[in-house]
């Protein structure tokens, strides 16, 4: 089916974390210019991508974005010799699923198994993944973040742009140059690229404000990286008012990411919900504030009545609950 459209063209997207959040910025910004279509919600399995195209996949589709994921060697591989993408996306490589490679050069190897496309014609890379070659984060500068939006710049052919978006966090920003790097190499309207990023909405449950008043309350639930975790807290730190967290802290890695988070936390928040017994006795050894476990996540709506109040910030992080 794939190859019976001579005019479509494949991005496969992977990473540890970003992976659909760069899918559905890119989309975004390509879908003016191009009959485009994404693997829908988180599917980035083989077999996921396989059913995604026999039931999803229009013939007349012209950019098909594919976001792959990997829980052992050779997973993006697989996916990769399927496809034969023209291009891909390597994004950033860290901890996330630690317990399944053992080690992040394994990881990195496994996320770089998406270079081996027959039909590769252009990549993007993270400077995570320390090939040998220019990385799309490097072209970035003066990066600011707060609770208003993201302001950026972004060099491309040797000409700087300047970027807003209403999204939160710095990391996003990362994110973003990636789909701005491949969205011009696609001969997409540098102008349409600036205007299409500031009209952009979060990826659901990651730094997605869901309330303002009476209580400022974001949703970063799907957010379960060290880096991306602890760039909300800073975020979260220039809110004038009382700050709550809701988290589990992070799993599927080492304690010492655990252990790094909870510092930041003594930083940048005032009262701490940990929502799970996973991480509970390091989170409760390291986290200096007040805090309380909640055993039933059942109790957490009526937990947040008793123990927030109107001003305050609720960042659910790692977490979201099931009421949103």
């Amino acid at each position: 089916k794939i190859f019976a459209n001579d005019d479509l063209k494949i991005i496969l997207i992977t990473a540890s974390f970003g992976k659909t959040s760069i899918k559905n910025f890119l989309y975004e910004l390509l879908k003016e210019q191009y009959i485009c279509y994404k693997t829908p919600r988180s599917v980035n399995t083989f077999l996921g991508i396989i059913k995604d195209i026999n039931e999803n996949l229009n013939p007349n589709t012209q950019i098909y974005i594919v976001e792959a994921g990997a829980r052992k060697q050779n997973d993006i591989l697989e996916i990769t010799q399927f496809l034969n993408p023209q291009f891909c996306i390597v994004g950033e490589i860290g901890l996330a699923h630690l317990e399944y490679f053992k080690t992040q050069e394994n990881i990195r190897k496994t996320k770089l198994e998406a270079l081996n496309s027959k039909r590769l014609e252009k990549y993007f890379l993270h400077s995570s993944t320390l090939y040998k070659d220019e990385f799309y984060d490097n072209f970035l500068t003066q990066v600011q973040a707060n609770l208003d939006g993201l302001k950026f710049k972004m060099k491309l052919d040797n000409q700087e742009y300047s970027f807003y978006t209403p999204l939160l966090g710095a990391f996003n920003a990362y994110n973003l140059s990636a789909c701005i790097a491949m969205s011009y190499y696609l001969k997409v309207d540098i102008n349409d690229i600036v205007k299409n990023v500031a009209k952009l909405k979060p990826v659901e449950h990651r730094l997605e404000i869901i309330s303002k008043e009476p209580k400022f309350i974001i949703d970063d639930g799907f957010n379960g990286n060290f880096k991306g975790m602890s760039q909300s807290y800073e975020l979260c730190k220039t809110y004038q008012g009382r700050r709550v967290l809701v988290t589990p802290g992070i799993v599927e890695v080492n304690e010492e990411e655990n252990i790094k988070l909870c510092k930041i936390i003594n930083e940048c928040f005032d009262f701490v919900i940990i929502t799970s017994e996973v991480n509970s006795q390091i989170l409760n050894k390291y986290i200096e504030l007040e805090n309380i476990v909640l055993k039933d996540k059942t109790k957490l709506v009526e937990t947040l009545a008793n123990f927030t109040k109107n001003g305050d910030l609720i960042l659910f992080s790692n977490d979201a609950p099931s009421f949103m």
